[in-house]
């Protein structure tokens, strides 16, 4: 994948970002992972402290695709660890964003996949299985639906209702 600039994509594409469909995510997100810039369709995923549907969802065929987490913003435990990065990774996501925590920083900066989170946590989730798939989700303030692109790289993280030309 070609390197993406956010920077540059605001700055080309103003008319879309006074429509709101180029957003901005709020810069609250830690950067980890190998790859730095990534980007790709977005798959929504909403849950709280229980990450059952987080490894279900990263076990399946990534294609290139961005699992986007709101975990309500909890930092009580981790959404994501080690291995679920490397399932990622062997399947082909793209990255992950977790509006959460993460653990196992270590191996997931070695992980060739994007991952933005609010932090780390040692603790792991609940194994419960409650959550919403492929929903709108609220994070910061930024509605962002299922099939919505995203993009990150080290200034930030755009949604965009449609991809972009790179």
């Amino acid at each position: 994948m070609a390197a993406f600039a956010t920077a540059e994509a605001c700055d080309s594409n103003i008319a879309l970002l006074v429509s709101g469909d180029l957003r901005a995510l709020e810069p609250i997100f830690k950067i980890y992972g190998h790859r730095r810039s990534f980007s790709g369709p977005i798959v929504t995923l909403k849950v709280f402290e229980d990450n059952v549907l987080v490894r279900q969802l990263l076990e399946t065929r990534g294609e290139g695709r961005v699992l986007l987490i709101d975990g309500g913003g909890s930092t009580r435990c981790a959404l994501v660890g080690g291995n679920l990065a490397q399932s990622a990774q062997n399947m082909g996501w793209a990255g992950i964003v977790v509006n959460g925590c993460i653990r196992d920083v270590d191996e997931i900066n070695a992980c060739d996949i994007g991952v933005r989170a609010l932090g780390s946590n040692p603790l792991k989730s609940n194994k419960k299985a409650v959550g919403d798939k492929h929903v709108p989700i609220c994070i910061a303030g930024t509605l962002i639906r299922d099939g919505e692109w995203l993009y990150a790289d080290s200034d930030g993280i755009l949604i965009s209702k449609l991809e972009l030309s790179i």
